[in-house]
């Protein structure tokens, strides 16, 4: 266990979205750096339920993990950005909003969902998405851009999605799952490779699960998986919520949360710091009451 678990601000937050990968998924292939056998990585499982989602799980999931808190979002395209709203219509904020409130740089690469943590395909300043002529299923050029548009940025939050494992899995096929899978840990191992990791923290989660028998999406735990230079050997995060990668985030730049985030900064449990096991309770209760005062609206209108 490390002797202190307070996280020194780095410049920039890469957060890498593997679509469709739930731990079933990620347990089939062979995935030693997202795994953190070598160090500098804590991991652990992330509750991603999504009350009410039906279809549209992966752009809610999405904007839950850009605002830490329950939204609806629509997938960004010709007609809606993905801006998440709460259920009675009105906008919520997220880490892109808190982020480019100061000053720094907000950027979205690869599905078009990756826009939606960031407040809409409209809003972020530096966009190479599936709407711009990127295919997010390629994981060489997923990684190229991801670099590309990395060498642009003083400091700020990337996010990046990966759209093949959830791809294979609607196709209901398996070997090509598990290929994609492996293919997301060598995008990893090459962003890893090229990034100073004492300035950059590595979030590499997904937003919901998909079944490769079934074809269908899940709400099946996901991996959460933090790596930077401060990390010591292999940390436990536990289980967790996706919830909390949005005041993770902005804890590892030094930015306030965003507004109705709830959940926790996830940075001191990766240094080591001992779990508070009544937290889940005290998470459960707050997410119980959203659930209750935010029940699903149709609010088409205002996305």
């Amino acid at each position: 266990m490390m002797e202190s678990h307070h996280f020194r601000k780095v410049d920039k937050v890469v957060l890498l979205v593997i679509d469709g990968m739930d731990c079933v998924n990620l347990t089939m292939a062979h995935t030693p750096v997202m795994d953190g056998l070598h160090g500098k990585t804590a991991v652990g499982v992330a509750h991603t339920e999504v009350l009410g989602a039906g279809a549209a799980i992966t752009p809610i999931a999405h904007g839950m993990m850009g605002t830490g808190y329950n939204v609806i979002a629509h997938r960004p395209g010709y007609q809606a950005t993905g801006r998440p709203y709460d259920y009675h219509g009105s906008p919520v904020e997220t880490i892109g909003e808190v982020a480019r409130e100061a000053g720094m740089t907000t950027a979205a690469v690869g599905k078009n969902e990756a826009a939606i943590v960031l407040g809409g395909s409209d809003q972020v300043d530096l966009r190479r998405l599936e709407m711009d002529g990127i295919d997010g299923g390629d994981h060489r050029i997923l990684a190229q851009e991801v670099l590309q548009v990395l060498k642009k940025m003083d400091c700020g939050i990337l996010v990046a999605n990966y759209s093949a494992v959830d791809m294979m899995a609607h196709r209901r096929d398996v070997s090509l799952l598990i290929e994609s899978v492996e293919r997301a840990d060598a995008i990893v191992a090459k962003l890893l490779a090229s990034v100073d990791l004492e300035k950059t923290l590595f979030v590499i989660t997904a937003d919901h699960g998909t079944n490769p028998f079934t074809g269908n999406h899940n709400t099946a735990p996901t991996p959460i998986c933090l790596i930077t230079g401060q990390i010591t050997g292999r940390q436990n995060l536990g289980v967790v919520h996706n919830l909390e990668i949005a005041p993770t985030i902005t804890a590892a730049l030094g930015l306030r949360r965003p507004a109705q985030a709830l959940g926790r900064d996830l940075l001191p449990l990766a240094l080591g710091k001992e779990r508070e096991y009544s937290y889940h309770i005290k998470l459960e209760e707050q997410l119980e009451e959203l659930y209750r005062l935010d029940q699903p609206r149709h609010v088409q209108q205002h996305i």
